[in-house]
């Protein structure tokens, strides 16, 4: 878990994003990811119509398979950005993810990606994968291990097209694609 906070620590100063190979190997993935997932809240700017009242929390959606067990829900536990609470919750369908404002597609989810990820619901979601493909498919971010590193896939052209703005402070941790 130190590890953990270090590279939410890492992600809020814009500091590299490299892990020493050994911590990352005694480290589950999915709790990295998870920690990552959490504190993209932080570093996106949603459109008003996104959450309805300043008591509305932030809430994170795994669409699919949860691969995060519970560390997803230990990554927002207790956790607020902007004076809203995180929350996570796993759904079934996309046409669930009203409400969402992060929504995490996991790769049980790969062969409808393109339909998952054109659907009008999805307008102010920032849609976050882990699989190879993902932004090429119109996600906007994705989470790839590479070696001892968590790298950060972006696809701006995807998150303006729904409406959302990336903190220039993610923006220089992450590869830009389109």
């Amino acid at each position: 878990m130190r590890t953990a906070v270090h590279l939410i620590l890492a992600l809020a100063s814009g500091a590299a994003c490299t892990l020493a190979a050994e911590p990352f190997q005694v480290m589950d993935e999915y709790r990295l990811k998870a920690a990552f997932v959490a504190s993209f809240a932080e570093f996106v700017e949603w459109p008003p119509d996104a959450l309805k009242s300043p008591a509305d929390p932030i809430l994170i959606c795994v669409l699919g398979e949860n691969p995060f067990g519970a560390a997803l829900s230990q990554a927002v536990d207790r956790k607020t950005v902007q004076d809203r609470k995180l929350l996570a919750r796993e759904i079934s369908a996309v046409q669930q993810a009203s409400g969402c404002q992060i929504l995490f597609v996991s790769s049980s989810e790969r062969k409808h990606f393109r339909s998952i990820l054109k659907d009008p619901q999805l307008s102010g979601v920032l849609t976050v994968g882990d699989t190879g493909n993902f932004t090429a498919e119109g996600g906007m971010i994705n989470l790839q291990v590479e070696g001892d590193r968590i790298r950060i896939f972006i696809n701006q052209s995807a998150a303006a097209q729904g409406r959302l703005r990336i903190s220039s402070r993610l923006l220089s941790l992450a590869r830009i694609v389109n």
